[in-house]
């Protein structure tokens, strides 16, 4: 019996939870742990099904983070992803909490959580640790953040992104024209500054993002359009959030993909997006995706830029790399903004490719 009680959500301790739920990710799950567990204040790992040595790597690392890695098994054969059209119809008539739905295996992760705020840590994700612990610093609140009044440039900001992403999507393409650099580099730290206030406060979400990497022998940053790897990924399903008895999934499917069933988050928070990108993340270098991206680079290298070239492209140049029949309009103006406040992040980490051994 799976015991799944959010009730003791209402008297937890200053700080962030990580949250993995894992199957069959041993070539990630180790790279992945060791690069946040110091930032976070706690980590949960809710495994399901492994049949590689997910596990077994899970042990060692809890010899290794004694206290701090908290890992639970859920094997109760999850039907998410590859599902056959039976498997299919029979997930999505499941009740909500089925113990066969990776959405159920999401809430028992969130109700292991002792903290006041969590987030979702992807273990094919190589986490950037320091932006992480400038955020778990926020939830922890040792040091209250008191409002500024320049934090009104923050708000203004704020409701700029909207409004941009607004006018995107009326004119069908990212409007640019309303970022330009110097716009930027003025409103951002007070922007930085404003939506960690307003974490504090508990009226807020905070959007993650980070940057896709291909490996085969060098790295790339890939415009793969073929497997869909754009050089960015997070679209709000990444987030730093205020626990609550609000805030859970639910199973989430479409016809457009009658093979996958998985899930949907609920909170009652306005999302904002942070401003510095927070991971490496290695799709693309799984076993079952390698061999379909390599192919693509062999026959369209053009597709594939090295990290340093990337962070010489202005956003243009990457929206000129990017088929819109295939990046959304949705990311290619969510990326706009990414880029623009990133980049300094990402060539500040990327040191940390030199340690990534796959």
């Amino acid at each position: 019996m799976v015991e799944i009680d959010f009730m003791n959500k209402l008297d937890q301790k200053n700080g962030l939870s990580g949250l993995i739920r894992a199957r069959n990710e041993a070539k990630f799950i180790g790279l992945c742990i060791d690069s946040c567990i110091d930032a976070l204040d706690e980590l949960i790992v809710v495994y399901n099904d492994c049949s590689d040595r997910t596990e077994d790597i899970l042990e060692e690392k809890m010899k290794q983070y004694p206290g701090k890695l908290k890992i639970f098994p859920f094997n109760h054969n999850i039907l998410s992803h590859n599902l056959s059209k039976e498997e299919f119809e029979y997930a999505i008539s499941l009740p909500e909490d089925s113990l066969r739905l990776h959405s159920t295996q999401c809430n028992y992760a969130l109700s292991k959580a002792s903290y006041k705020y969590a987030m979702k840590i992807d273990p094919d994700q190589i986490y950037f640790s320091d932006e992480i612990k400038t955020w778990r610093d926020v939830c922890c609140a040792d040091n209250p953040i008191q409002w500024k009044t320049y934090f009104i440039l923050g708000w203004i900001f704020m409701i700029y992104i909207s409004v941009y992403r607004r006018v995107s999507y009326k004119i069908g393409r990212p409007c640019i024209e309303m970022l330009p650099n110097w716009l930027i580099k003025f409103f951002q730290k007070s922007y930085h500054e404003y939506i960690q206030w307003k974490l504090q406060k508990g009226n807020v979400a905070i959007s993650l993002s980070g940057v896709n990497l291909f490996y085969d022998g060098e790295w790339t940053i890939p415009f793969d359009k073929y497997n869909v790897n754009p050089p960015y990924n997070g679209e709000s399903d990444h987030l730093i959030f205020k626990v609550s008895e609000k805030t859970f999934f639910s199973k989430y499917y479409s016809i457009d993909r009658p093979d996958t069933v998985i899930e949907m988050f609920h909170h009652p928070y306005k999302v904002v997006l942070a401003d510095h990108p927070m991971w490496f993340h290695l799709h693309a270098n799984r076993d079952y995706c390698y061999d379909k991206v390599k192919k693509v680079k062999v026959e369209h290298p053009d597709l594939f830029v090295s990290p340093e070239k990337f962070l010489k492209m202005n956003y243009r140049e990457v929206l000129n790399k990017m088929d819109p029949k295939v990046n959304t309009l949705f990311q290619r103006t969510l990326f706009a903004i990414i880029h623009k406040m990133g980049l300094q992040q990402i060539k500040g980490y990327l040191s940390l490719l030199d340690k990534i051994k796959l």
